[in-house]
């Protein structure tokens, strides 16, 4: 079995990259595939689960929303009564295809919802008129995760995290009532199998408190972990991260892991934070899908809602006005602490136009493989995230449009979401001591300009000055190269290869279990990582 690739996102694997670009790449945009086109998603849709079937064919479950300023879901708030933007409601929807570009929405005839849209009773925002059970919602679950695939969880009984939807369609009384988690071997067949509910597992408690997440298990700490805006949900000074964690999903405990640090703009037109980020467990590490927020705060968004209180006096000028991008973090801690090393750029960038599709980039799911590519299926908004203006008839801030959720698709080669890169002139990129795990060394490499060789070096002190001062300098190691596997016995690399094997004279089973320094020499080439296989 193939060890975990060794990637350069962070500098953990890095003993010296002098002359060397980390190039942070953004992912291909393929455009919005699950529109908000129906009478019940005005406002749009925000993806939960993307996945694929054993068949070949895709699944989706999203939440579609629609407005209805005739009857809001927050009446029961003063303040939010008077925000027809919050008179929003939703259900989880299902839709299907068949090479995850062209979606479906299957008329499941469970639940009443719109029928058609009508615009003029409240203007600008669109009313239902109508209803009828035409239409794809009334998913009885949430699917939180695919512990199996993203999660770190070896039991294939807990592969799926699921939650139901009370009130659903086929969601029974006793089930509703039942400890609101379970555990599934498979996505439950709500359509064709009348027993669905009898194969779930009851986690034996809850998730995370606060949206009921579950992202992955923690091996180092021993604990279930789901990440989440904000400890307390007040965002003072700023919005931030939280890891809530508990060992048997019943005691939870939460911290903040990450917020804006000194090297973020904290100008008050651009004050930089983090909105969301979705964790997942690959290669050793859990990397972070990490929503980053440039707010305005010269547009605060006061109002009766928002206003300081006695008990909270730092709210103000808390900001929903600003975009969103997605940038890319990874833990080596269980997501106890974020390297930041390649998030201080945009990994998928926001549209720059004020009605882009993608303007704000809100939340992006965990990748799915097709391929030698990762697919990331994203909520894009067409707008700024400031929905209305802070007005006593809480008009839009757009005045002639309203922003719409949608789903769009971004996809990427396998891995390489950062490189290093030697664009100029011959370079050697030179590891901390890695052990030999394996009996072929992989790269995942852009030699297709250039070229790349390999080289290793024992990971031992170096003498010099005559063997008075052992040194541990990384660019002394060249000229200490094992025999057989200098760069001059390296075949030389050409290709462009998420999996390129690399050829030395000697044979690594040899060295199996040895520490050794890898001597990557790079020339109009470009490397994302690597493994032993």
């Amino acid at each position: 079995m193939a060890e975990h690739w060794h990637l350069f996102l962070d500098d953990h694997d890095l003993a010296r990259s002098t002359g060397f670009d980390r190039v942070v790449h953004h992912p291909r945009p393929l455009g919005v595939v699950i529109p908000a086109d129906r009478p019940w998603e005005t406002a749009g849709v925000a993806p939960l689960y993307v996945g694929r079937q054993p068949d070949g064919t895709w699944l989706a479950y999203y939440t579609a929303m629609w407005w209805d300023c005739e009857a809001g879901t927050r009446q029961d708030d003063p303040g939010f009564a008077r925000d027809r933007a919050h008179h929003i409601f939703s259900r989880i929807a299902l839709a299907t295809s068949s090479d995850g570009l062209h979606w479906e929405k299957p008329a499941l005839g469970l639940v009443e919802a719109p029928a058609t849209t009508e615009w003029e009773s409240h203007a600008p925002f669109p009313s239902p008129a109508g209803t009828g059970t035409a239409n794809n919602l009334g998913v009885p679950y949430v699917v939180v995760a695919d512990l199996g695939s993203n999660g770190n969880v070896g039991d294939p009984d807990r592969r799926f995290a699921l939650r139901l939807a009370p009130g659903e369609a086929g969601v029974g009384a006793a089930w509703a009532q039942a400890p609101n988690g379970f555990f599934a071997a498979e996505l439950p067949d709500f359509r064709g199998d009348p027993d669905w509910q009898r194969r779930l597992t009851p986690c034996g408690g809850s998730f995370e408190p606060r949206r009921r997440l579950l992202h992955f298990w923690d091996d180092l700490h021993r604990e279930w972990v789901a990440m989440e805006q904000g400890v307390t949900g007040h965002w003072i000074p700023s919005r931030e991260i939280a890891r809530f964690s508990s060992p048997d999903l019943n005691a939870w405990e939460s911290r903040a892991v990450l917020y804006p640090d000194a090297a973020d703009p904290h100008f008050p037109h651009s004050y930089d934070e983090p909105m969301s980020m979705t964790p997942f467990c690959a290669e050793g590490v859990v990397f972070g899908l990490l929503s980053w927020f440039h707010s305005d705060r010269t547009h605060p968004d006061g109002g009766p809602v928002f206003d300081p209180t006695p008990e909270h006096p730092h709210r103000w000028p808390w900001c929903r006005k600003g975009t969103n991008e997605m940038r890319i973090t990874l833990s080596r801690d269980g997501g106890l602490t974020w390297d930041r090393t390649s998030s201080r750029e945009a990994w998928i960038p926001h549209g720059q136009e004020e009605d882009s599709y993608d303007r704000l980039v809100i939340g992006a799911l965990p990748p799915v493989p097709v391929g030698e590519e990762d697919w990331f299926f994203a909520q894009v908004i067409s707008g700024d995230h400031l929905i209305t203006r802070n007005t006593p008839e809480q008009l839009p801030y757009y005045h002639h449009r309203l922003p719409r959720h949608q789903v769009a698709l971004y996809v990427q080669r396998r891995h390489r979401y950062v490189g290093m890169r030697a664009a100029y002139g011959r370079e050697v990129l030179i590891t901390r001591p890695v052990m030999v795990a394996g009996e072929r060394l992989e790269l995942n490499v852009d030699a297709g300009h250039g070229r790349v060789r390999v080289g290793l070096a024992a990971a031992d002190p170096i003498p010099t000055f005559d063997g008075t001062t052992p040194a541990h300098a990384p660019h002394l190691l060249p000229a200490h190269q094992l025999p057989g596997f200098s760069l001059d016995e390296c075949r030389p690399i050409d290709a462009d290869s998420i999996c390129e094997p690399v050829a030395f004279k000697g044979n690594l089973a040899g060295l199996a279990g040895r520490k050794v320094h890898l001597l990557i020499e790079a020339e109009r080439a470009e490397v994302y990582g690597f493994r032993w296989a």
